[in-house]
């Protein structure tokens, strides 16, 4: 009884830790808009400059908390050439982003947040050459509609179907959650044989290296105001380092699916807090998109979670009907191999892009 008891506690908790990572998460988008905009009241930060700042406050604030990891020594050449493409492909991934908000409205953007759940997926469904069943279909489209068809075209109507600021900056977006996607599969590389934190660590500063040499090189102006910084912390250490964190706790908590679940709440949280603080309007397209991207991606985690709690019977159904005829033990350990289930790979490639839209 006792056990029970602290299992159920340990879980209310995991639930409040994870939907506050997703309100932090959110921040990045409300927080980050005004900064990239032309005001009286505020200097407009280039994005490439905001991209630096975001990540070498992100390094700085996971030096002591991956301080009792691996170590940097242990990393080979292979190791490091690979973090340094992830680098290069992430930093590309958030100034494509930040450009696109600084044209595209906060909510859409919001409502863009989960784009590189579906890319990520169509690049695993490529490695793996798998093809969607009827039943994956429909979860994939609606996700699709609500994320990309509804917004888009909803912005190409009010510009007269030209490519306006507003569209161009929805397709920026796009376009980062495409990169980010990349920098998922690349990433699931090192995250196999290093820690987490460690990773998250190295890649920051590597992005803040690309992204100050894009500066020099490109002589853009560090303009930042003193009274940015704050807003700058706040999207470095709350809305990625402590989301992050919360984020790996949960998981912990109370697995991994009902984790990556909950997170993707931050499209919710975002088109709200651009309503409260932004002052932006939420239309009945917005509500229906949400409520499409939410509804397909539920649809599509929970499959996967009833994967996960009946999988292993299932499996060990086709792995006792494909199994080789038996001849002696030794030779039957040495010649048969589990096959990994393409639903096991598909939910391995949804959890850790979970943990990468964390972090």
């Amino acid at each position: 009884m006792i056990s029970q008891r602290l299992s159920k506690s340990k879980s209310k908790y995991g639930y409040y830790l994870i939907v506050i990572a997703a309100a932090l998460a959110a921040l990045v988008h409300v927080i980050s808009k005004p900064m990239l905009e032309h005001s009286e009241n505020m200097i407009e930060i280039n994005p490439i400059v905001l991209a630096f700042l975001v990540y070498f406050i992100g390094g700085m604030f996971f030096t002591p908390i991956s301080r009792k990891t691996h170590s940097i020594s242990k990393f080979g050449k292979k190791d490091w050439i690979f973090m340094s493409v992830i680098g290069v492909t992430e930093v590309a991934a958030l100034i494509a982003y930040f450009y696109g908000l600084s044209t595209a409205t906060a909510v859409n953007a919001s409502i863009f947040s989960n784009n590189e759940i579906i890319f990520s997926l169509v690049i695993a469904m490529l490695i793996f050459k798998e093809r969607l069943r009827m039943k994956e279909c429909i979860p994939f489209s609606m996700i699709v509609v609500g994320m990309m068809i509804i917004p888009i075209g909803n912005d190409l109507v009010q510009n007269n179907f030209s490519l306006g600021h507003m569209v161009t900056g929805d397709l920026l977006i796009v376009l980062s959650g495409i990169l980010y996607a990349i920098d998922i599969t690349l990433c699931k590389y090192i995250s196999d044989r290093f820690d987490a934190r460690r990773v998250t660590q190295v890649t920051s500063f590597i992005c803040a290296a690309v992204a100050v040499s894009m500066i020099v090189v490109l002589e853009i102006p560090f303009d930042v105001d003193l009274m940015q910084l704050p807003g700058i912390a706040v999207i470095s250490i709350l809305g990625t380092g402590m989301s992050t964190l919360f984020f790996l706790m949960a998981l912990k908590m109370i697995g991994t699916v009902r984790t990556v679940l909950l997170y993707s709440t931050t499209a919710m949280f975002g088109v709200i807090f651009s309503g409260i603080f932004l002052g932006e309007a939420i239309t009945m397209l917005d509500i229906i998109s949400l409520a499409l991207v939410l509804g397909g991606i539920y649809m599509l985690r929970n499959k996967l979670a009833a994967t996960e709690e009946h999988g292993p019977e299932e499996e060990k159904q086709v792995l006792e009907h494909e199994a080789p005829p038996r001849r002696s033990k030794s030779r039957k350990r040495a010649k048969f191999t589990p096959k990994i289930s393409v639903r096991k790979r598909i939910e391995d490639e949804v959890i850790f892009q979970g943990w990468v839209g964390a972090g």
